[in-house]
């Protein structure tokens, strides 16, 4: 038994976030079980097909940061005719920004006898459409149709996604493949801890000067960073608090970006970073005073769990996905509400109830990504 993945939005992405963090982390640890086989593929647009990555390239570039990306890619093609009885095909990373549309490659696999799993991370591009790039609502449907169609088996993170998927089936009267809910590790491999000279001088001159919010992901409409950005000017630089924004710039965020920039205290109390390394993002993780969760909709929200690993206490906006990854462990307020989240901050000024929040969150044991992963190579085989 073979197990084929296509991964060339992981091989394409000039940067690890977000879906690319974890397509790295599950292969990396199915490879070195060495059960079942896996075949990691890569779609060359120019000669419109796949071609086969080495997988101890793989793990080079990607676990020993060795190596150079491109030379993962051999010369060896993957035809889907032979893709045949008792082959797996798991579709685990953002595939539907790939050329080959699963509406076209899933019927033609199921009849080879190819058994078809989807790692579905969320469906907010149906659910909320309006936070997502226009060209990709229309791939994602695609991809999801296809999948809700021919799909043998579905693995998501969490129970509000399958909710979601089932009331989307029922809507579309069709029958929803069976589903397993698999929650994300957050040790993303084993930490060491850098030293400060390590950390980029401008990171450490902004942690270093005050307590600080923190928000860790791609800067996109759908995480509500301005949220954060209005709760500062409304309470929370008068209360002595600065702001750190550690991600991308991504789409449809022309004008935040802007009026971040213009902010007057742009530099001083308010900070953007992007493209810092995994030891920059874990230093401000583990200085930071809080760590902010503003989101409208998610499929998991790994920062939840990344932030409380390190110690840090959480504040979030209080929707399913986040009441489901961290309970108890998190502190609430109310979607879009700017003086909630001053109000959710504040109630920490005694140094006493901080501490024992901080201690309470060594009580929370999020799965592995051991755990995780050894639940997905089960299903697979």
């Amino acid at each position: 038994m073979k197990v084929y993945m296509d991964i060339t939005v992981l091989t394409l992405a000039t940067f690890i976030t977000g879906i690319q963090r974890v397509t790295r982390e599950i292969i990396l640890r199915l490879l070195e079980s060495g059960n079942p086989e896996i075949v990691l593929l890569h779609y060359n647009a120019r000669e419109d097909a796949w071609h086969i990555i080495d997988n101890r390239r793989f793990v080079r570039y990607y676990r020993d940061h060795r190596g150079v990306k491109s030379r993962m890619i051999t010369g060896r093609r993957q035809a889907v005719p032979d893709m045949g009885q008792g082959d797996v095909f798991f579709d685990l990373d953002a595939v539907w920004m790939c050329r080959v549309r699963r509406s076209y490659l899933l019927p033609v696999l199921k009849r080879q006898g190819v058994r078809i799993v989807a790692h579905i991370y969320d469906i907010i591009s149906v659910t909320h459409p309006q936070y997502c790039l226009e060209r990709g609502v229309y791939q994602f449907m695609d991809y999801l149709g296809a999948h809700l169609l021919y799909a043998d088996q579905m693995i998501v993170n969490a129970q509000a996604t399958e909710d979601e998927l089932k009331q989307l089936a029922g809507r579309l009267g069709v029958s929803l493949p069976p589903v397993e809910v698999v929650p994300l590790g957050a040790d993303f491999r084993q930490r060491q801890q850098a030293s400060e000279a390590q950390i980029p001088e401008n990171v450490r001159k902004a942690a270093g000067e005050g307590a600080y919010i923190l928000m860790v992901g791609t800067i996109e409409p759908r995480k509500n960073h301005r949220l954060l950005l209005r709760a500062y000017d409304e309470g929370l630089r008068q209360a002595g608090y600065r702001i750190i924004l550690a991600g991308y710039m991504g789409w449809h965020m022309e004008d935040f970006e802007r009026e971040l920039r213009a902010h007057a205290d742009y530099n001083s109390g308010i900070f953007h970073f992007d493209g810092l390394e995994d030891s920059a993002i874990d230093y401000l993780y583990q200085h930071a005073r809080f760590v902010a969760f503003c989101s409208y909709a998610e499929g998991f929200g790994l920062p939840l769990l990344e932030a409380v690993q390190r110690g840090t206490p959480v504040i979030a906006a209080d929707i399913p996905v986040s009441r489901e990854v961290l309970g108890a462990y998190c502190d609430w307020f109310g979607q879009d509400d700017a003086a909630d989240l001053c109000r959710a901050v504040l109630e920490y000024e005694d140094e006493e109830k901080y501490r024992q929040r901080k201690e309470s969150l060594k009580e929370c044991r999020p799965a592995s990504w051991a755990q995780c992963c050894e639940r997905v190579r089960r299903i697979l085989v």
